[in-house]
């Protein structure tokens, strides 16, 4: 896109943003509006133009420009003095915008300034300096009807005389005010950088209690580096009220609609309460409180939605902001820091520090990883949820004895048998996949040990007691496999050298016992070690539960697996070029 092209998109953003608000003037004050632009600041910056630019900039020049810079300071001296006080004005803002749009300075208040006269329309613009600023703004701060105005201060006024943090003092006194309902302020500053603009905006809004929806934060750099930067930060702006009048609405709703929701709890009869949260939950091997939650969480919803529609409040809201919203100010240069990422991987993954100290149960959708190994691979159980369940005498109906477990991979070449698994991981550059032609079967029990620890290992201490917030029917499956593993154990004790044995045969057995133990403990993907501490025997895998997919990503991914399982195997065609089926 041109200089002039970008401009001219900016430009149309802003008055698009300026309307949405309201804004009928936009009141600029910088120390740069004191001493105006003069006729050697044009010739220093046409000397690092070319001629195409400078031509476009200055078409009093004609197509031929000297290359000898002595003779083209002298032709631009020459036709300066011809033209008029509104043409020397208008040729110097140009000649300012073009140099400032090619170099990489850091800071230039006169060509930022010009930049900013292009985007603002030049009826809506009024700009002054600080000490112009202090013999006018009580005029300036007059209410115009129902209209806003907006006022962009510089933060350093030191070139006029004034505070280096001056701009934002006077924002903070400004909208202290009672009477300046209708203003919106910002501060428009090299001080503040676009990689630093968020944070720099909530230091300053609590350094200076300014509400932050009330004033904008905009690096002066936005203006050379994409004019349309600055339309962007002021649409978040326009954003701001009726979005924060949006979150205000939508909180009452939720808090109305909990009310009621407890309420319709509490109206449930004994008979309807004993049935579903105790006997149902019983059945299922549930915990009674979650059947509570799942019944407020349904009351919860329906009543949310009913007052959500009632009396279109929120969608006349919405539709304020939508209109705002779609007016285009995308930039490829730069995007604005945002959470997004990190909410999107909170609502598709639970983290393992909630699912392993409340002991929640296995379910399809659970990742482990390896631990204490030269591998850190990790996998993710793709069982049916219904065969995972463990029902209130502690058991699964029927037993499992193994469960498939897929492979999660980072960052390797996708096939036609892998899902990937968005958001996973600790950042957006990495890209997990399931590899669904990777799957392993793995001992149940082995995963069940996870569910006891609070650290999601898979470790027993054989015969001890169960942590004390497990659900009941988890209490049981403990005992189980307390048990089981004790079963384990004494078939490996069965080699273990015994008193009054010769030296021999205890290496012998010793040897036959280290064996024997990796065959009795170890598996597949996981090995198991065997430690005694004291008179307590505990087993421990190599094997944690790191995290735990959305119950709709587990779904969609159960059904790739089965999907995986069951697709066309084709015979191999005769023809070297064609290729069908699974080959």
């Amino acid at each position: 896109m041109s200089d002039q092209n970008a401009i001219a998109h900016a430009r149309t953003a802003v008055e698009r943003i300026l309307t949405a608000l309201h804004v009928a003037r936009v009141v600029c004050v910088d120390d740069t509006y004191g001493g105006g632009t003069s006729l050697e600041d044009v010739i220093a910056a046409a000397t690092d133009l070319d001629a195409d630019h400078l031509v476009n900039a200055v078409p009093e020049l004609g197509e031929n420009v000297p290359d000898d810079p002595d003779i083209r300071r002298e032709k631009l001296r020459q036709i300066w003095g011809q033209m008029d006080e509104d043409t020397r004005s208008k040729r110097a803002d140009a000649v300012l915008i073009a140099t400032r749009r090619q170099d990489d300075d850091e800071t230039d208040d006169l060509a930022d300034a010009s930049i900013l006269g292009e985007l603002i329309p030049e009826d809506n613009l009024v700009t002054i300096s600080p000490s112009q600023w202090e013999e006018q703004k009580e005029k300036l701060l007059t209410p115009d009807g129902d209209q806003r105005t907006l006022f962009l201060f510089d933060r350093d006024f030191s070139e006029d005389g004034g505070d280096s943090d001056g701009g934002i003092k006077i924002i903070a006194s400004l909208l202290a005010r009672n009477d300046t309902e209708n203003l919106i302020c910002g501060l428009l500053t090299h001080t503040v950088t676009p990689e630093n603009q968020s944070e720099q905006w909530d230091e300053l809004s609590k350094a200076y209690s300014i509400p932050r929806d009330r004033f904008v934060v905009i690096p002066k750099l936005h203006l050379s580096r994409d004019p349309v930067l600055f339309a962007q930060t002021l649409k978040f702006v326009a954003l701001c009220p009726d979005f924060t009048e949006l979150k205000r609405k939508t909180k009452e709703i939720i808090a109305d609609a909990a009310a009621t929701a407890a309420n319709r709890v509490d109206e449930m009869s004994i008979f309807d309460l004993d049935h579903i949260v105790f006997q149902v939950s019983a059945q299922e091997g549930l915990w009674e409180p979650d059947m509570l939650f799942r019944l407020h969480t349904l009351f919860h919803r329906l009543e949310s939605r009913r007052l959500a529609h009632e009396g279109g409040e929120l969608e006349t809201i919405a539709a304020k902001l939508r209109a705002v919203s779609e007016i285009p100010t995308n930039c490829a240069a730069f995007t604005p820091p945002s959470n997004a990422w990190a909410i999107q991987r909170d609502e598709l993954f639970e983290s393992d520090v909630y699912i392993n100290q409340n002991h929640l149960p296995l379910e399809a959708g659970d990742i482990f990883e390896r631990v204490g190994a030269s591998s850190s691979k990790r996998y993710i159980l793709l069982a049916q949820p219904c065969d995972l369940m463990v029902r209130s005498n502690g058991k699964r109906h029927p037993e499992l004895d193994r469960v498939p477990m897929a492979e999660v991979v980072c960052n390797e070449q996708t096939s036609h048998y892998s899902e990937e698994l968005p958001y996973f991981g600790s950042s957006p550059a990495e890209r997990w996949h399931v590899k669904l032609k990777l799957v392993h079967q793995v001992r149940v029990c082995i995963l069940d040990l996870c569910v006891l620890n609070d650290d999601g290992v898979a470790r027993l201490v054989v015969g001890g007691n169960a942590p004390a917030n497990m659900r009941p029917a988890w209490n049981k499956r403990h005992a189980i496999l307390s048990r089981l593993m004790g079963r384990i154990i004494r078939k490996a004790d069965l080699c273990a050298p015994v008193a009054n044995e010769s030296t021999a045969v205890s290496q012998v057995k010793t040897a036959i016992a280290s064996g024997m133990t990796s065959v009795l403990f170890d598996e597949a993907l996981f090995k198991g070690t065997l430690a005694k501490v004291g008179g307590a025997r505990t087993v421990t895998y190599d094997c944690r539960r790191i995290a735990r997919a959305s119950r709709a990503r587990a779904f969609g991914l159960l059904m790739a697996y089965t999907g995986c399982l069951s697709r066309p195997a084709y015979d191999r065609v005769f023809t070297p070029t064609q290729v069908t089926g699974d080959q």
